[in-house]
This record gives C-alpha cells, structure tokens and sequence, in this order.
C-alpha cells in the first residue's frame, strides 16, 4: 500500500514548501468550510482537535499525490516533459540533484557577488554581469536584452538586498523540489518510498535558514521574479493568503 501522507513532523513541514503550487488551485476556502467550526481567532485549539485539524489540512497540502485522481497522470506527465524534460525515473532524480546541489539560486547569488552591495553599478561591474548572466544559454540561443534591460535587472537584483537574508531565493527551488517530487510521483517516475527519500534529502538543506514564513515567502518571490523575469501579483496573492489564511499549513507548522 502506498505512503501518501507524511509520518513526521519534518515531513509535513516540507511538504509545507510547496504550498503555493497546492494553492495555484484556489483549495484554502474549500478547506476552511471543513475545519472553520474549530478555528476561532486568538484561541489556541485544544491538541486533539489541532491533531484533527491538520489531519484535514493534510488531505490538500500534504499529500503526495496533490489528492489527484488518476486521469491526471497523463497532464503531469506533460508538465514534466514540456517544463522540466523530465521523462523517466533517471532524468527526474538529475534534476532533483540539481536543484538541491544549485538550482536558480547559484546563478542568482553569483550575479549579486558582482554587484556592490549599494550605490552605483560601475562598467566594469556591469560588463562582469552581462557576462555570468549569458554563459549558460546555448550558442545559437538568441538574446532580446538591451543594455538598458541588463541594467535594470542588475538594479533590481541589487535592490532585493533589503529583503533577503543569508538564504538569498532558496525558498523558490526549495518549493520547486517539492512540486517537482510530486509531478514525478503522480507521473509514476518515483514510487512512494523514492519520493519521501528524495523529499527527506531536503530537510539539511533548508535547516535554519528561514525563521519565518514570511522570510520564506519573500525569498520564493524575490526567486520567482528572478526565473520569470517579472512579478507575478496572482503569486504574491497566493503567498498573502499562505500568510494570513486562518486554515493555512502556515498556521499550523512553525519553522522553529
């Protein structure tokens, strides 16, 4: 029998990770009309009904089949071929190594190394930018950034200084690990017990490094402006509601 829910209490909290790709489908409202009755504002719940609570809170944000039926298989194994090319078990694991040993947030950081911390973006700088920006794309992959382009996004990057901790955008791959062991397991790539092990690989990785969800979310956003190109306000929404839901994961699993 397979192993959807997490066991422990570290693994409901990374499964908390990944909740904006669980709350891309609008699911808090739902659960609030299943566990609202409990949740009274400033009460703290008595521990067997908050045992009950996150129990239903599971059921959405914990499982790792996204509580999908089998007809979406075949989308996520669409999802995994078009955004990810992952299709198989060996191309999945390389790039759950990938984000664990760099993700976005190598390429993020060694551009802001080029950057003083403040004041202006001299050339030399500027030059030193475009360059680590370019040197993973392909030959023949054309580039539509102007030198105005650069500067902005390197103003930009130098800006989000003022947001960032230590962790810099690990919130982001951290959440994308999570939604990308899910795809896999649901495209049947990883079985239960692989998807908690690669789940559980994590746990070292993002140990420490937020002391709250709203670092957490900051970091996710500052790291998926970064990958798009621009903010994203649907995002930034699903990330207020994460913060302020009463029926939240966020609520209920403390980062201390």
């Amino acid at each position: 029998m397979q192993r959807i829910l997490p066991e422990t209490d570290l693994e409901k909290k990374l499964m908390c990770l990944g909740a904006v790709f669980v709350e891309e489908n609008q699911v808090l409202d739902e659960l609030f009309q299943v566990v609202g009755s409990d949740l009274v504002e400033g009460q703290e719940l008595a521990p067997e009904i908050k045992e009950q609570v996150l129990n239903e809170i599971g059921e959405y944000f914990f499982r790792l089949d996204m509580n999908y039926g089998p007809d979406i298989k075949a989308d996520c194994i669409g999802i995994l071929e078009e955004f990810w090319a992952v299709h198989d078990k060996k191309s999945a694991l390389g790039n759950l190594e990938n984000i664990r040993t760099q993700g976005h947030r190598t390429k993020f950081n060694v551009l802001k190394s080029t950057l003083p911390s403040d004041g202006n973006i001299d050339f030399a700088a500027m030059e030193k930018f475009k360059q680590i920006f370019c040197f993973d794309f392909a030959e023949n992959q054309e580039m539509q950034m102007s030198d105005d382009d650069y500067r902005k996004l390197a103003t930009w990057l130098q800006s989000t200084n003022k947001y960032l901790k230590e962790s810099n955008i690990l919130a982001w791959d951290a959440a994308r690990y999570i939604h990308l062991v899910r795809l896999s397991f649901v495209s049947g790539y990883l079985s239960d017990n692989e998807a908690w092990a690669e789940i559980l690989k994590l746990a070292p990785i993002i140990e420490d490094r937020f002391g709250s969800w709203m670092e957490f979310s900051q970091s996710f956003l500052i790291g998926r402006t970064f990958w798009s190109g621009g903010a994203d306000p649907q995002v930034k929404s699903i990330c207020e509601r994460l913060l302020g839901h009463p029926a939240s994961p966020w609520q209920f699993i403390n980062w201390t």
